[in-house]
């Protein structure tokens, strides 16, 4: 009858190796927990033709945004963003339209801005609005060799993944992340505001990488839910 079973020799950690173990992924997890709030809120513009505006930042970041095109190469601003549904009854019809008329309103040049604005969806919104930024420079017989995407604080990673997965690798993005006004990136675990932007993002971030599927480009799934 054949042997059922083998003997083989295992080796196993001794209690010191096992504390070593332990100190070296307590030690790990530790600094990546402090620095999280960094690592999400990614900065690495390319200074390139465009600059990007995600429409819901609040009139500090636009102001913001507004110095950095005027003192930077920029050709074009261009604001993105779907509807405010915070709102019952909005002033303006997408974020987009909103920041584009705050800055009007603030002295920037009409002839350096434009809005492409996304409609309600059930999809990503920030992806469907990469989306619709892309369709916009389609609709104007523009291919963008560069540009950069101002977003808030720790939104910033989880934006640039999203449009680069919406443009094609011709094209070179960059990120500029925006001090958060409620929390600090250095101790984003001090606040309650802090705690839930880190880790709602870390999960989007997550989710961007593993299950997002957001068909092929110019496909009906790409813009799968607009209402």
């Amino acid at each position: 009858m054949p042997a059922l079973f083998k003997q083989r020799l295992v080796t196993l950690p001794t209690l010191w190796g096992w504390l070593l173990i332990v100190l070296v992924l307590a030690l790990s997890l530790s600094y990546t927990f402090k620095h999280l709030g960094h690592f999400l809120a990614k900065n690495q513009p390319t200074h390139g033709q465009y600059l990007i505006v995600e429409g819901w930042v609040n009139e500090k970041a636009l102001l913001q945004a507004k110095t950095l095109f005027e003192h930077g190469q920029y050709e074009l601003l261009i604001t993105s963003g779907g509807p405010d549904t915070t709102q019952i009854k909005p002033d303006y019809p997408s974020y987009a339209d909103k920041a584009a008329a705050f800055l009007i309103s603030q002295g920037f040049d009409t002839n350096k801005l434009s809005a492409a604005p996304a409609p309600a969806s059930a999809q990503n919104r920030t992806y469907l609005s990469a989306v619709k930024v892309r369709q916009w420079f389609e609709s104007q017989d523009m291919k963008p060799i560069s540009f950069d995407i101002l977003s808030s604080g720790v939104h910033a990673r989880r934006t640039h993944k999203l449009y680069q997965m919406a443009f094609s690798d011709t094209t070179e993005i960059g990120i500029i992340a925006l001090e958060p006004d409620h929390h600090s990136l250095e101790n984003w675990w001090h606040s309650s505001d802090g705690i839930k932007s880190v880790l709602a993002e870390t999960v989007g971030l997550a989710y961007s990488y593993c299950c997002f599927e957001p068909g092929e480009m110019g496909s009906h799934q790409e813009l799968w839910g607009i209402y």
